[in-house]
């Protein structure tokens, strides 16, 4: 009866334990050496100049968007002078809307569209490059010139094993893999931290990048950082994902064992006294 009792607790533990995924692929941000007990508090990598994955600033490429607004601090009807004639006023400056309103497709030559000012080439800047562009024209026609310039077209659709997966836009100059799987509310439990996937579309070829996000050296990765356009999906890990269409008839059994081993137990306990 002894025997019984211990190989249905055996048997109760090795299945709870089948369960659980090692902790080593859930981490981020771990050191390479994934067997080593005494984990760094702090990582540094340095970069050199010119050193390619210093964070980029997105050059600007033709059919990309750009927010302009141009307004001037000494002169109230410089804004009327640099916006669309069909343009609202009361919303140009608010919400979705007004960044659609405010917005520029780059031609295929480069070339930026304005009101007032005409044609200006931003092919290959950079926001802030841009901006001072834009500007310098700008004070061309008025004083005080102040000039915002932001990206509309830098969106990243995230797929796969996440919380929220959908096509996110950022406003920054720069996104990497964390800010676009942060922003779909991080990978699920099932995710497969070791394999990102990163489809991203060039002039002449479509390319799959492949990232492993537990290790630390990620940073480091010349594809860490994102391109307008990149589409990031998280695969499901084989393992966990196996587990959980598993996990209903799995815990249904561990709760019979667990059940049957106290029936045993009690069994053997009254037999144990009727001696």
């Amino acid at each position: 009866m002894k025997k019984v009792l211990n190989l249905c607790m055996i048997a109760a533990v090795v299945l709870l334990l089948s369960c659980c995924t090692s902790q080593k692929n859930l981490i981020y941000f771990q050191s390479d050496d994934f067997n080593s007990s005494n984990q760094a508090d702090t990582v540094v990598y340095k970069y050199q100049p010119g050193h390619a994955n210093a964070s980029p600033e997105h050059k600007l490429q033709p059919h990309d968007m750009v927010y302009v607004q141009i307004y001037s601090a000494l002169d109230d009807k410089a804004l009327n002078l640099f916006q669309p004639t069909t343009q609202n006023t009361n919303s140009a400056s608010y919400g979705d809307q007004g960044v659609y309103l405010n917005s520029y497709e780059l031609n295929s030559d480069g070339f930026i569209d304005l009101p007032t000012i005409g044609l200006v080439n931003v092919m290959g800047m950079t926001i802030e490059e841009a901006q001072q562009t834009i500007k310098q024209r700008a004070e061309e026609y008025s004083e005080g010139i102040i000039v915002t310039c932001r990206m509309v077209t830098f969106r990243i659709k995230v797929a796969g094993e996440v919380n929220h997966p959908g096509i996110y836009t950022f406003y920054q100059p720069s996104v990497n893999i964390f800010d676009a799987l942060l922003a779909a509310g991080d990978l699920t439990y099932y995710g497969n931290r070791q394999k990102i996937r990163v489809v991203r579309k060039n002039s002449e070829e479509d390319v799959v990048y492949t990232l492993d996000i537990r290790k630390a050296s990620v940073m480091q990765n010349k594809n860490y950082y994102l391109r307008p356009g990149d589409i990031v999906y998280v695969e499901p890990n084989r393992n966990t994902k196996t587990l959980q269409t598993i996990n209903t008839p799995l815990t249904t059994v561990t709760s019979s064992l667990s059940l049957i081993a106290s029936v045993i137990a009690i069994i053997v306990s009254i037999n144990n006294l009727s001696k």
